[in-house]
């Protein structure tokens, strides 16, 4: 007797980051790269790794001029820049200025920073046995989730209850919730086929949101925060 194949298993993972070193964005014009900051070298200069278009690295001379910003999940940091010295060799870079802090922008795009995660979950989004979706939390704040799930919810679905396990302090929690489901869409990589969903808690019971409180704090320690706020 033949055995009936089974459906794989979804499973999602974010993209893997080889570089912990915080993210800068250069700009001129309409052009865009992202680069790492290498060190700060002064109050007023730091070093960040070359911009390259494909690998290849992009012709930038001394006194040019950039846009960097830089989110950390919560602020944005900008201000303009100029090129100091442009470092070659084996590990090229470009030595930029740091202006005085009045002449740095900070603006706060979101009330909390989210936590970069992994976590198997489900959402529920009817009573019927085929109106569960099991997904993955891709980042997580106590006020909400990006969730990755197999395929999308049927249309004029808006909200979802949310399950996920977590430890705090050592010891299991589930935190079941309900969210409203505030944007959809594919996940941009070409490889990977699941649909990324962004959730915003909604009448959250205040025991569970001390608790992801502490373990969205917990992992947040280990991520770069707003590398320039206290350079003055």
């Amino acid at each position: 007797m033949q055995t009936p194949s089974r459906k794989p298993v979804f499973a999602w993972k974010r993209q893997p980051i080889n570089d912990r070193r915080p993210v800068l964005r250069l700009a001129s014009g309409e052009r865009r790269w992202d680069v790492r900051l290498v060190g700060l070298i002064s109050r007023n200069r730091f070093l960040v790794t070359h911009p390259a278009d494909d690998g290849r690295l992009v012709f930038v001379k001394e006194g040019d001029a950039f846009h960097v910003s830089t989110f950390d999940g919560a602020v944005i940091s900008a201000f303009d820049s100029t090129v100091l010295r442009v470092v070659l060799g084996e590990a090229p870079g470009l030595e930029l200025s740091l202006p005085a802090q009045d002449l740095r922008r900070r603006e706060t795009v979101r009330k909390v920073r989210r936590a970069m995660v992994t976590l198997p979950c489900s959402l529920r989004f009817g009573t019927t046995d085929n109106a569960l979706r099991a997904g993955f939390t891709g980042d997580l704040s106590e006020q909400g989730a990006q969730v990755a799930i197999e395929r999308p919810l049927p249309a004029g679905i808006d909200a979802v209850d949310m399950s996920v396990r977590i430890q705090v302090f050592g010891e299991p929690v589930t935190v079941q919730v309900r969210a409203a489901i505030r944007s959809s869409a594919p996940d941009p990589r070409l490889d990977v086929v699941a649909t990324l969903l962004g959730l915003q808690f909604v009448d959250m019971d205040p025991t569970l949101r001390l608790s992801l409180s502490l373990y969205v704090r917990e992992r947040l320690l280990a991520e770069a925060d707003d590398v320039f706020a206290t350079i003055r």
